[in-house]
């Protein structure tokens, strides 16, 4: 028996920015970027103890900015510009079967889906040319979702709970 699952959300601009908040931060958990963080705290470190010895203070104060930067004003910048770019409301209707998505016009068939993560506020589709969010609000109610999970562990090889 073929099941399908239908469901529909509205596509707006804090929708967009959360999408693309939960994408920012599992790119960066599994990504060698994070490490960056560590080596400009290392860096400060040095520079901490550079300056207690008398050395100029220029490896302190570098390092110090790039540290404020990478924890506490990156996403900031990032969200800006995201926000600046945010098109337009839309209404998505996202129709699921065995054959493939249908999300509005376009059909995107399961060999495409490379992976779907589950994250806390929902599902994360990385296709072979764009990502999809699907929010858990979306979904009517707990067995929606688990038939969602069940169609997409059926046809997507990488199904992460993250």
């Amino acid at each position: 028996m073929s099941k399908t699952l239908n469901f529909s959300y509205k596509w707006d601009k804090e929708l967009f920015l959360r999408a693309s908040h939960e994408a920012y931060k599992y790119e960066m958990k599994h990504s060698p970027k994070r490490f960056l963080g560590w080596l400009f705290i290392a860096m400060t470190q040095f520079g901490v103890i550079a300056a207690f010895k008398g050395a100029p203070i220029g490896l302190l104060l570098v390092s110090t900015f790039l540290v404020v930067y990478w924890y506490f004003f990156r996403w900031g910048i990032r969200r800006y510009i995201l926000a600046k770019s945010f098109d337009k409301e839309m209404r998505y209707h996202v129709s699921m079967d065995e054959k493939k998505i249908q999300i509005n016009d376009n059909s995107i068939a399961w060999e495409h889906i490379l992976e779907v993560i589950s994250l806390e506020k929902g599902f994360l589709l990385l296709s072979t040319d764009a990502f999809f969010f699907f929010p858990k609000p979306a979904f009517k109610d707990m067995d929606e979702r688990n038939l969602f999970t069940e169609i997409v562990k059926a046809h997507v090889k990488r199904y992460t709970k993250d």
